[in-house]
């Protein structure tokens, strides 16, 4: 018998990428990258009703694992335009409970995230004979979302976007409380 221990769960869904409208359409390069986005415009950049459907599409994907009441709230909201061969170095989503990417206009995700162990696991091996560290544990996931999906993952899974040409994605961040 195989079990699974300390599964990290994460969401997808579909979304009509439509009726995410931002107000403000200014990006500039930002992050390590440089790939363009609107980020730290904050949450007012996104249309009221938007809003509203952007919300509602989370919260009914996080019904699926949490069956008592919660409330989200959002800390942040951006798109980020890949022109050619851009990419999103590694990285997590600090101060928050969730973060979200939906797939707004892409060929296909080049979004990888990465086992929370991934440098422990890593050192355990270096050096030894035998099996690589990803013989035994996958140590990366590319999930293969299509344009008009979302996905919802813990904020604290690090991940990156492989090189890329255009493409848009909208990303944000979220807090949880149950209630």
């Amino acid at each position: 018998m195989q079990l699974n221990l300390f599964s990290v769960p994460i969401f997808i869904g579909n979304i009509d990428p439509t009726k995410l409208e931002f107000k403000n359409q200014k990006t500039k390069p930002t992050f390590d990258s440089g790939v363009h986005t609107s980020f730290a415009s904050g949450n007012e950049n996104l249309e009221k009703e938007s809003f509203k459907y952007l919300a509602n599409t989370i919260i009914k994907l996080l019904e699926e694992k949490f069956k008592r009441r919660f409330r989200i709230t959002f800390s942040n909201i951006w798109q980020n335009i890949y022109k050619k061969d851009d990419f999103q170095e590694k990285h997590c989503h600090v101060n928050s409970h969730f973060s979200f990417i939906v797939y707004k206009k892409i060929k296909e995700s080049n979004t990888i995230f990465f086992h929370p162990n991934n440098y422990l696991i890593a050192s355990f091996y270096k050096g030894v004979e035998g099996p690589k560290p990803e013989d035994i544990v996958d140590l990366q996931f590319r999930p293969s979302c299509r344009e008009g999906q979302i996905i919802v993952f813990p904020s604290f899974l690090e991940h990156m976007v492989k090189k890329t040409s255009n493409a848009i994605t909208i990303s944000g961040n979220i807090d949880f409380k149950f209630l």
